[in-house]
């Protein structure tokens, strides 16, 4: 019998290995979404259980101080989240808060750095970062240094991905058709504010100051500190009807989005579900060139967005999470904005 004869094969063909090749690209292909869907299933699960923790917190310091947690505004510059630390077992770190000093003092710094998951969304890219380039609502320290730490004169410090909801209270962006007196009219948005002036007119008989403000705030925490704390009581819309909680994507919001302070610490409903995400998406220079919108301005990323397809997850003043799809009728969703508006809605219509 010759050698040849004797021989075994022992390899592929070029043609077989090509054909291999091709079917685990195949295969691949028919995993990745799959694979996708279990990752995205599992990120919009754990922003639900920090919603809920968030939620919960609010619950434990209302029972303890008979009130949701206030933000102290421009004076100081804290945001409510501080407040609710002992809540999510961070004890150790309220402990190292001053909240006479303000958010600037170089002694606070250990704060504003600390890097709180249960704040961060799976999904967003930016969560967990540190940025060099955050503004905070006031200016010096009272007590010590507040010399920026960042750089260009900016503080260092990391993004949230879930804010407070101010509720209703009107956009002021005015090239875009969520803003002003006309919004109120066509969109259920409360607040509102003819020509930014604080007095009633027939168009705005309850002027607001922007970002839900002022004395005629619609929601549940107002940014500017000079309205008394919500209680429970005053959430006459119902809690299971009323935002407490929301979701924000961090490179959407302006450079005040940092955990701890006041200023980046609310949004609200006046502006549609990811409307900053669908707006902006695609445009170049993303976020920085305002989506080539006349007049643009860190106001456009003051609704609530997220990464997740479709929709963002909230939290209620009942403790409730649930997810609210971008395609939600936007009365509808002004309404879940506002605790004590008197508006009748289906709560079932998203």
């Amino acid at each position: 019998m010759s050698r040849a004869c004797q021989s075994s094969r022992k390899a592929f063909t070029l043609i077989e290995l090509l054909v291999v090749i091709a079917i685990i690209a195949i295969l691949i292909g028919m995993l990745l979404p799959a694979v996708q869907k279990v990752r995205e299933a599992a990120a919009r699960s754990t922003c639900a259980n920090n919603l809920k923790q968030l939620a919960l917190a609010c619950h434990g310091y209302h029972d303890a101080n008979q009130a949701f947690p206030m933000v102290d505004g421009f004076t100081r510059g804290w945001g409510m989240v501080p407040r609710l630390l002992p809540y999510v077992e961070q004890g150790n770190l309220y402990k190292q808060i001053n909240f006479n000093d303000n958010v600037t003092c170089a002694n606070m710094a250990v704060v504003r750095q600390a890097n709180l998951k249960v704040l961060q969304c799976p999904s967003d890219m930016e969560a967990g970062r540190e940025f060099d380039d955050r503004t905070l609502p006031v200016a010096g320290c009272g007590s010590g240094s507040g010399a920026p730490d960042g750089s260009a004169g900016r503080f260092r410090g990391y993004g949230t991905s879930y804010v407070g909801s101010y509720g209703d209270g009107f956009n002021n962006i005015p090239t875009e058709p969520y803003a002003g007196d006309g919004a109120r009219v066509r969109y259920g948005c409360g607040g509102c504010a003819s020509n930014n002036a604080g007095a009633p007119t027939a168009a705005c008989p309850e002027p607001g100051v922007g970002y839900g403000g002022g004395p005629n705030h619609r929601g549940m925490f107002n940014y500017l500190g000079d309205t008394a704390a919500i209680r429970f009581a005053e959430i006459k819309d119902g809690t299971s009807n009323t935002i407490l909680f929301g979701h924000t994507i961090i490179k959407g919001t302006s450079n005040s989005n940092i955990w701890m302070s006041s200023t980046g610490s609310v949004h609200g409903t006046s502006l549609p579900v990811n409307w900053i995400v669908n707006t902006c998406m695609n445009s170049a220079g993303l976020w920085v060139d305002r989506c080539n919108i006349p007049g643009g301005s860190s106001w456009m990323g003051r609704g609530f967005a997220s990464y997740h397809t479709g929709g963002v997850q909230v939290s209620f003043a009942d403790g409730g999470v649930k997810f609210i799809p971008q395609t939600i009728n936007q009365v509808t969703f002004n309404a879940l904005g506002s605790r004590a508006g008197g508006e009748v809605f289906d709560a079932n219509a998203f």
